[in-house]
């Protein structure tokens, strides 16, 4: 029996040695922020994309309910900017390591205890990833976002994959 309190002890010593140091594992994935765009974000010099949305792209435009045109992608940027102003940003990397095809790390970052990814999509800037982790699924952000018509969703827009290729098409010789 002693020898299994003991063995118990030791586990446990070791188990919280260990998470004491882990935000200084962590270290490169928090800090002051730097703005990319509505989906993308630099903290500690590494690039993070927010997993579970796709955010207008930043020279993209919409059209308002009365068919005018607005810059929303600098327009959601610029909401971003200004809500994580001051603020200090911790990123968790999905999956520990997964990166994108532009080697960006896929993720969900915190400000405080603000998630941003969903703030992104409550504040209608993003279409969510259906097929996302449940634990991470946006999908009723957005909706609360269509149904309050912000950002995005106070008129028409192409979604941000849709106009990512349109650009891609329109730029070959």
């Amino acid at each position: 029996m002693f020898q299994f309190v003991r063995l118990a002890a030791v586990i446990g010593i070791v188990f919280f040695a260990c998470l004491s140091f882990w935000p200084a594992l962590d270290a490169e994935h928090s800090g002051p922020v730097n703005v990319i765009d509505a989906d993308t974000i630099e903290v500690g010099g590494e690039k993070h994309r927010f997993y579970g949305i796709d955010a207008v792209e930043i020279d993209q435009r919409c059209r308002r309910c009365d068919s005018a045109e607005w810059p929303c992608g600098r327009e959601a940027a610029a909401a971003l900017t200004k809500f994580l102003e001051g603020r200090k940003v911790n990123c968790e990397v999905w999956q520990g390591t997964t990166r994108d095809a532009h080697g960006r790390f896929v993720s969900v970052c915190y400000a405080d205890a603000d998630d941003i990814n969903s703030w992104v999509a409550k504040n209608g800037w993003a279409v969510v990833d259906r097929e996302a982790n449940r634990l991470y699924n946006y999908t009723s952000d957005e909706g609360s976002a269509r149904f309050l018509r912000r950002g995005i969703w106070d008129g028409t827009f192409d979604p941000s994959a849709e106009w990512r290729r349109q650009q891609q098409v329109g730029r070959r010789p």
